[in-house]
């Protein structure tokens, strides 16, 4: 755990040099103390926690993601309701109203769980608020969390097949009423009920 620790310290320090942090933005915290707060979890948000947020929409109103992609992979595909602050603009001074601010939580994400927690390093030693790294990156919660739920409307139409697959392949032919039964003759493997998230939306946190 100490190597580990060191190496976080040492990535940390070569962010800030790299990045050309001039003199006006202020350290409050050191290197140990921002690495602390990561390693203390209270500023993780896990995939369980990424899909109350998402599916659920728990605590919506509470939190805003914060998209670190180029803006070229953003307007391809993002969460919805997300800013697109690219990693390497996020000292910039236009953005400190979104990112350091009383109103809301910002959730980091970027390519990778990296991406998020290097920004949170550098934005959490200059004490900026209510940071919040989201583990994975985009492609991660993209095929993970919301493809796996798959596209829910709510509405029947949207979701009712167009064509009696049973008899089709049964090929008979019968009423065209909502209530399909199996035709005489043909046995029909029994349909396992698997519930849809939204219809439970357990607190996974």
């Amino acid at each position: 755990m100490k190597i580990f620790n060191r190496i976080i310290i040492l990535s940390l320090a070569v962010i800030m040099v790299s990045c050309g942090i001039d003199d006006s933005k202020k350290y409050v915290l050191t290197p140990d103390q921002t690495l602390q707060s990561y390693l203390n979890k209270e500023d993780i948000i896990t995939p369980e926690k990424l899909s109350n947020l998402l599916l659920c929409k728990k605590d919506s109103n509470t939190y805003q993601f914060i998209d670190l992609r180029t803006p070229h992979d953003f307007a391809i595909k993002h969460l919805k309701n997300a800013i697109n602050i690219p990693a390497k603009d996020i000292l910039d001074p236009g953005n400190i109203e979104v990112l350091n601010q009383d109103t809301k939580i910002n959730v980091f994400y970027g390519y990778g769980a990296s991406d998020a927690i290097n920004s949170y390093l550098i934005l959490k030693q200059l004490n900026y608020k209510n940071l919040r790294v989201a583990l994975g990156g985009y492609d991660f919660v993209d095929q993970s969390i919301l493809a796996s739920f798959g596209i829910k409307t709510g509405v029947y139409d949207d979701e009712k097949p167009r064509f009696d697959f049973i008899r089709l392949v049964a090929a008979q032919e019968g009423p065209k009423f909502d209530s399909i039964k199996a035709p005489k003759g043909y046995k029909l493997n029994p349909n396992v009920v698997v519930k849809d998230f939204d219809e439970e939306c357990p607190d996974l946190n």
